[in-house]
């Protein structure tokens, strides 16, 4: 990509330089959470103007590769922890392969009655039947990455402790060596939509702002559903991957 800004192009011009300093994000020239140039070596590198400046780095800061701090500067963000789109895995894992420790919240946790579309979700016939319901801000290094309401559909008088958790982290592996389920396969949808005032506050971001919801129908080895669970990631911090191959 060339490093100049090219005024003959129909790329407008704070597209261009958003695009050149993408590049530079991307290969390491500036590192995650140091600062970047001020709009001043800007202005003079590129020779643009400072609302064209201002225009390029607003929309690095909606894609989620800068942050701005008031009064101290704009900022690179961490790298977006990535999560291929056909693995079975918990948040917990998720962390850990990339070198994070997992963390969490507890925002609610205890039986209740489900509603309408959890007990459809999760196959639950009997109207008095109750799920755990485990609501928890995720963390990882202790930054907030999403919210996750897990509702969990467990064998008649089975049940997962507060402690359990607290102590395990993860449900998947409290399934696994307190029951014998296997997390086998799953169902999973993903969608953006915008935080509001509450998941804002919980996540640490302005509201409005981009968070990919992902939710997943969870199935054991005996194909039995034991988990419907939405996770709220916040768009600046997580993405999905996918490789896609031609049928011959």
């Amino acid at each position: 990509m060339s490093r100049a800004i090219d005024p003959s192009n129909i790329i407008p011009k704070y597209y261009q330089l958003a695009n050149i300093l993408r590049e530079q994000i991307e290969n390491g020239t500036w590192k995650a959470n140091g600062t970047i140039q001020s709009e001043r070596q800007l202005e003079q590198q590129y020779n643009l103007s400072r609302p064209t400046i201002r225009q390029a780095i607003d929309l690095l800061i909606t894609q989620g590769y800068l942050y701005r701090i008031h009064g101290k500067g704009t900022f690179v963000s961490p790298p977006k922890l990535q999560k291929g789109i056909l693995e079975l895995t918990s948040f917990s894992e998720d962390m850990r392969n990339r070198g994070l420790e997992p963390g969490q919240e507890f925002l609610e946790f205890g039986l209740i009655t489900p509603p309408k579309k959890i007990t459809t979700r999760l196959d639950i016939t009997d109207p008095l039947q109750k799920v755990l319901r485990i609501k928890r801000i995720r963390t990882g290094n202790d930054v907030p990455i999403g919210i996750q309401d897990s509702y969990l559909n467990l064998p008649e008088k089975k049940t997962i402790t507060k402690e359990e958790l607290e102590e395990r982290g993860s449900i998947y592996v409290i399934l696994q060596e307190k029951f014998g389920i296997y997390p086998a396969e799953a169902d999973e949808t993903l969608e953006v939509t915008l935080a509001s005032e509450e998941e804002a506050a919980l996540l640490s971001i302005p509201a409005g702002s981009p968070l990919l919801l992902n939710e997943r129908i969870l199935y054991s080895q005996d194909r039995k559903a034991i988990e419907f669970v939405s996770i709220l990631y916040r768009g600046d911090r997580y993405k999905y991957y996918m490789r896609l191959t031609k049928k011959v």
